[in-house]
């Protein structure tokens, strides 16, 4: 509590006892304030009339009228106010200023207004208020006029001050007079445009809806900063189609204004988080957790920023079942209303052959049987007519290699060098057939496993999409790392496609799919492999995680929010890179985060020195010597053993990701106790153990967890 509080605080706990004396010799007879606030039933009313009749009950000495729509920060001041008043002795009543159409405002005894009321003595001070150049917290009067004028940031402070005050006017109001007090604001951030300091700003966004969006969701997060609306700084938001789509720009001009412009709906909303994120250092780590930076919002110049990846897809159900938290991240696939930017949508998304071509899955259809062709383009064309809003739709192999091996085909394969061959003929036949009913719409189709490697001869058309799938690659080292002979196939295959197709997408995979609560140590992997897919001709990322786990007990949630960053800037520096992880680590995990960086660092330093797939169990990839297993897991357990302990109230964050360690824990030294506890633990948590099974079947919890 300030000083100043407290002897605002002490005043009033001086007139209380004052209060709490008079009542003890005897009642207190309390004066109307004034003649129009005496009720028409009262004892004096009577007297005057020169009536005899029995007196009504008396009214309250008080009433607190604040306004029908106040803001909770008024109104619980109203409450607070209430509150010590009757603890004067006084009776209280607390209502608010509403009344039905036409009707004439009804006045009630001893008025005390609080907040923007619809009373002419309120208007007047909040009309001072809003037409100063430096704004007020509060303007509080007493006396003649009752009145609590103020911001929401001084509500609080404005009632306490009022409350001793209002116990002075009481005690001796002939002498008291009419007095008032106000406070004018102090910034503790200020928006500072080429070295002019604003504290107001005026937002404003364009006619359409998220134009409209881009704007309010700008001024309610610069308001949450503590700048003020009103006339000052100017930021406007509007559409620029000369810019590509989901990209956006800033711009600088003169007397404080800023103009934020986007390619499309998305790139005007992207503009508007970029514009917290870049110059006020607001993060928007998980759903419920953001940060909105400190010190002044330096805008130091301006910059445009292009969306390399047209599809930017996330599945980690920590971020992407939010849908606030994907527009704030730059996610575009996933179904976000047209208001806040609308998605990419595909029709069917993945092995949608047999869907489309009315054949067992199974096993591959013949892609040069022309019955067959002619029966998936007559149902790609039904989708795209029952649903006009897809742009993407889905012609691709089923998930399995049981390709077709009549003497067409064969013949086909073998002239192109790939089983993509017969694939892509058959994609580009449909593709070319609907391309002048629908031109914005993309036929996409797999490079997978068998199908992977580019054709001799066929090239796509401008309307197809080749996504090419990661599946077989060492995910320990980089894709340009030339010492990993596991991705040296991957790699020429992306360099082979880029040089004759201008829209590949990538199925990237960023998880361990047989244990999805063990560490994956992959995290010195995502940024370099980002940025060799920005560099390769890519235009979509799906990395796909734990996908079908409502939570993880790993690090899903730091990889959900690196993964967004870098599909939304996967050039970024590898400084930049680390730095946001941090960032994350310390807003998620309090302040243990250090410990839980050495153990990422550590775990992935090993990975490194050897392959890792989306399959193996980490005794295979962590390398732990049997001599030093006994030092290695007591040098773990201490460093989550101190996460926890400095967790403060993100303790329960540490506790569920340290299950990742338990898991590598028992696959290295197995404990039948711990194990029953930590199967217990996961599915309390509702953590899915593998891609195939909610929790392992049958597990023998006497043997590493490896081999359950």
């Amino acid at each position: 509590m300030t000083r100043k509080r407290m002897l605002l605080w002490g005043t009033v706990c001086c007139l209380l006892l004052f209060f709490a004396a008079c009542r003890k010799g005897g009642p207190v007879h309390i004066e109307p304030s004034s003649p129009e606030n005496s009720l028409p039933g009262s004892t004096q009313a009577a007297a005057d009339a020169g009536k005899t009749e029995t007196p009504e009950p008396a009214g309250p000495d008080c009433t607190l009228v604040r306004a029908d729509n106040s803001s909770k920060a008024v109104t619980d001041a109203a409450v607070a106010l209430r509150k010590t008043l009757e603890e004067m002795g006084l009776t209280v009543e607390l209502t608010t200023d509403w009344v039905k159409r036409g009707e004439e405002i009804t006045r009630y005894p001893g008025e005390i207004l609080i907040g923007r009321t619809n009373r002419p003595e309120s208007e007047a001070l909040y009309a001072r208020m809003d037409e100063a150049e430096e704004p007020y917290d509060y303007i509080v009067s007493v006396g003649g006029v009752m009145c609590v004028a103020c911001e929401d940031e001084g509500a609080m402070d404005a009632a306490e001050l009022f409350a001793g005050e209002y116990a002075k006017w009481r005690a001796g109001r002939d002498g008291y007079g009419d007095q008032e007090f106000d406070r004018l604001h102090e910034f503790e951030r200020k928006l500072v445009i080429g070295g002019e300091a604003y504290v107001r700003v005026n937002v404003t966004g364009g006619k359409s809806a998220p134009e409209q969006f881009a704007a309010s969701e700008l001024k309610k997060y610069l308001k949450k900063m503590g700048l003020y609306e009103g006339d000052g700084a100017t930021v406007t938001l509007n559409l620029d189609l000369s810019l590509s789509r989901d990209s956006y720009a800033i711009a600088v001009g003169e007397n404080g204004e800023i103009a934020v412009t986007g390619g499309n709906g998305r790139g005007v909303i992207y503009g508007a988080y970029a514009f917290l994120e870049r110059y006020a250092g607001a993060r928007f780590f998980m759903p419920g957790l953001e940060s909105l930076g400190s010190g002044d919002i330096i805008v130091d110049g301006g910059f445009t920023h292009d969306m390399i990846f047209e599809m930017r897809q996330s599945d980690w159900q920590c971020g992407n079942s939010d849908i606030d938290w994907c527009v704030k991240n730059g996610i575009n696939q996933r179904d976000i209303p047209a208001s806040k930017g609308g998605n990419i949508k595909y029709g069917g998304f993945v092995h949608t052959m047999s869907s489309l071509a009315g054949t067992p899955a199974d096993k591959q259809p013949c892609f040069s049987d022309p019955e067959i062709l002619d029966t998936v383009i007559a149902n790609v064309r039904a989708m795209l007519e029952r649903d006009p809003s897809i742009t993407i739709v889905s012609v691709s192999q089923n998930d399995n290699q049981n390709y077709c091996t009549c003497a067409k085909c064969r013949a086909v394969d073998a002239e192109e060098g790939s089983h993509m061959g017969t694939l892509l003929r058959f994609v580009n036949a449909v593709a070319e057939d609907i391309e002048d009913d629908y031109p914005d719409v993309i036929i996409d189709t797999l490079a997978y496993q068998h199908t992977r490697q580019a054709p001799k001869i066929t090239r796509p058309r401008d309307n197809v999409c080749i996504r090419l799938c990661s599946i077989e690659c060492c995910f320990s080292h980089p894709l340009n790392d030339p010492s990993c002979s596991v991705n040296a196939a991957f790699k020429k295959d992306i360099e082979d496609w880029n040089e004759i197709c201008d829209r590949i997408y990538v199925w990237d995979y960023v998880t361990c799919f047989s244990y999805y609560v063990e560490t994956f140590p992959n995290f010195e992997v995502l940024r370099e492999n980002m940025r060799f897919f920005a560099e390769h001709g890519v235009k979509g990322m799906y990395p796909e995680g734990n996908y079908n786990s409502p939570k993880s007990g790993e690090f899903g949630e730091l990889r959900c929010y690196l993964l967004a960053k870098l599909m939304a800037d996967p050039m970024m520096s590898d400084e930049d890179y680390h730095a946001y992880m941090d960032e994350f680590l310390a807003a998620y995990y309090g302040e243990g985060w250090e410990s839980i960086r050495e153990y990422i660092d550590w775990s992935c330093a090993l990975a490194a020195k050897k392959h890792m797939n989306i399959w193996n169990p980490m005794t295979s990839v962590l390398g732990i010597k049997r001599s030093e297993r006994a030092e290695v897991l007591s040098r773990w357990d201490e460093a989550w053993d101190r996460a926890e302990a400095l967790a403060g109230d993100r303790l329960d964050a540490v506790k569920r990701s340290r299950l990742q360690w338990t898991c590598v824990r028992l696959m290295f030294s197995p404990d039948a106790e711990m194990a029953r506890a930590f199967l217990d633990e996961i599915e309390r948590q509702d953590i899915r153990w593998n891609e195939w099974n909610p929790m392992p079947v049958n597990p023998n919890l006497s043997v590493s967890a490896a081999g359950w």
